[in-house]
């Protein structure tokens, strides 16, 4: 069978796809690096030197060169979410001057796991409270690989410290909202806690949500997601009663504590949950049958007059 100009031109160009894209698949190598601890929280003591260890592995089936950087990290949103800087940070957080790795540069073998000396030198000046830095475990890679070498994609992977230096730290936080749908016809329902950390240091709220039904009976109890909050910042979390077939008013009861001293939040809001259509075509299937029996009643009675 004869293939046309056109049909060998098609197929041409379908084949130089192919071959470039499995050519561009085989040059990129996705790599893991993990870090272990990835976060770590140590207290620390103005004008001494503290000392620890944290690892990094590699669990990629290739060889890495290594490199170490450390910078200063904030929260920027209400999920928790680290975003390093590497400008200057008001010195009220900042930690990363106080930091010294060892080794910087190093090469990890596939699935090796190498040992870290962490020291952390406290400026007798420090601030009681929270101070925050990350140590970035970056993979060294070359601008001058050969046609056909594997360049690397590599997410950036981390330990996260946070540093406490004792002293007088203040410790304060407040629910700023605690959201249901005020009228859902089923469930499931969601819930939407925010709670913002006022304090000198991170807390991590431990609690739960209790909901009650409209005869003060405990229907459930849903638990706060253990997390941390970066000093001046707020987190977000969610729950959901996984329950679809709901009927009346309900009470939603946050209950939490955080800090040294046992700090209580507690918040409360309320909502309806009724299966009004449901509730409408039994009503209306209700009077239906009514209407019927009604008129089988009267069946005879009507049938008689008609003669």
């Amino acid at each position: 069978m004869k293939l046309k100009l056109g049909q060998l031109i098609g197929l041409g160009l379908a084949g130089l796809i192919i071959l470039t894209g499995v050519r561009g698949a085989r040059a990129q190598t996705v790599t893991k690096i993990v870090a272990i601890p990835p976060r770590k929280e140590l207290q620390v003591t103005p004008g001494q030197v503290t000392q620890d260890q944290i690892k990094v592995r590699n669990e990629s089936d290739t060889e890495l060169g290594i490199q170490v950087q450390i910078y200063d990290f904030i929260v920027a949103d209400d999920q928790g979410t680290p975003v390093p800087v590497n400008e200057d940070l008001s010195a009220r957080w900042a930690a990363s001057n106080w930091i010294q790795v060892s080794p910087t540069k190093f090469v990890l073998k596939a699935g090796e796991t190498k040992e870290l000396d962490l020291v952390i030198i406290t400026p007798e000046n420090a601030a009681p409270g929270g101070h925050y830095a990350v140590v970035f475990y970056q993979p060294v890679t070359s601008d001058d690989n050969p046609e056909g070498s594997a360049s690397f994609i590599a997410p950036n992977v981390g330990t996260l410290l946070y540093l406490t230096v004792p002293g007088e730290i203040k410790e304060e936080a407040f629910v700023r909202r605690l959201e249901i749908p005020r009228f859902s016809e089923f469930g499931p329902i969601k819930i939407t806690t925010e709670i913002e950390n006022l304090s000198d240091i991170h807390i991590k709220p431990l609690g739960v949500i209790r909901i009650y039904n409209w005869f003060n009976r405990l229907a459930t109890t849903l638990k706060l997601e253990e997390q941390n909050i970066f000093p001046g910042r707020s987190r977000i979390y969610h729950n959901t009663w996984e329950r679809k077939w709901l009927f009346g008013r309900y009470k939603a009861k946050l209950e939490a504590g955080y800090g040294r001293q046992g700090q209580s939040l507690v918040a409360v809001t309320y909502f309806w949950v009724i299966p009004w259509r449901v509730i409408l075509v039994a009503l209306l299937a209700l009077i239906l049958l009514i209407l019927l029996i009604i008129y089988w009643r009267r069946r005879p009675e009507i049938e008689h007059n008609d003669y």
